[in-house]
């Protein structure tokens, strides 16, 4: 994944040392160049100096094709700012910010913003996330869950296979796709491309098969 972390503390730190451990490209952005200086030789990843709501900034870090952004500076308002632009501006798909208001992270949460704590509960609840919200999540389970609605994203390989290729009847049909930021409803002959997030029902009993034709 493209991660992007607003905020270069011991929080943002640990965070961007672990991802780059875990072989993600790992951008980080902080207003005070010293602060690069906490990280070790083991970050392999890119540092951008910048406030971290800056536009010119964000776009420099290339926020527009991020998979991830972790605001985790030390003040709840920066986060607040940078969360909303991820989210809403640049529609990056998984955003995450660290929040000490606990009635602003429950706003946050009904926004679709993930939020954790400044503890080393909160490195933990941000790896548990993106771990099991990487290429496939199940967002939905109907009725008694025979149908689910899983969130794909389109792999390299499919780049250029017809939705149509995609369903199965009876057990899987594409319902929605977004791509670069914009949501749209499946059309006859409508093509994949690389790296849009599909939307899917299929049923329970064929998830195995579906992730296997998504190669996934």
């Amino acid at each position: 994944m493209k991660v992007l972390v607003i905020g270069c503390g011991k929080f943002g730190v640990r965070v961007s040392e672990y991802l780059t451990r875990k072989n993600h490209d790992v951008t980080v952005i902080d207003s005070d160049p010293d602060a690069f200086h906490a990280l070790s030789k083991e970050f392999t990843g890119r540092t951008v100096c910048g406030v971290g709501y800056d536009r010119e900034v964000l776009e420099r870090a290339e926020i527009a094709t991020t998979d991830v952004v972790i605001s985790c500076a030390s003040s709840d308002s920066l986060n607040a700012v940078v969360a909303n632009i991820a989210k809403n501006v640049y529609h990056v798909p998984t955003v995450i910010a660290r929040m000490y208001d606990p009635v602003r992270a429950r706003l946050f949460e009904s926004m679709g913003i993930y939020t954790v704590s400044i503890t080393w509960l909160g490195m933990n609840n941000i790896v548990e996330y993106l771990e099991g919200n990487k290429s496939w999540r199940v967002v939905r389970k109907l009725g008694n869950e025979d149908v689910q609605i899983v969130k794909a994203r389109v792999p390299a390989a499919l780049d250029g296979t017809k939705l149509s290729d995609l369903t199965v009847t009876g057990k899987m049909n594409p319902i929605a796709l977004e791509r670069h930021g914009d949501s749209i409803l499946p059309e006859a002959d409508m093509c994949c491309e690389y790296n849009d997030v599909l939307y899917l029902a299929i049923r329970k009993d064929y998830l195995v098969q579906a992730r296997d034709l998504l190669r996934l």
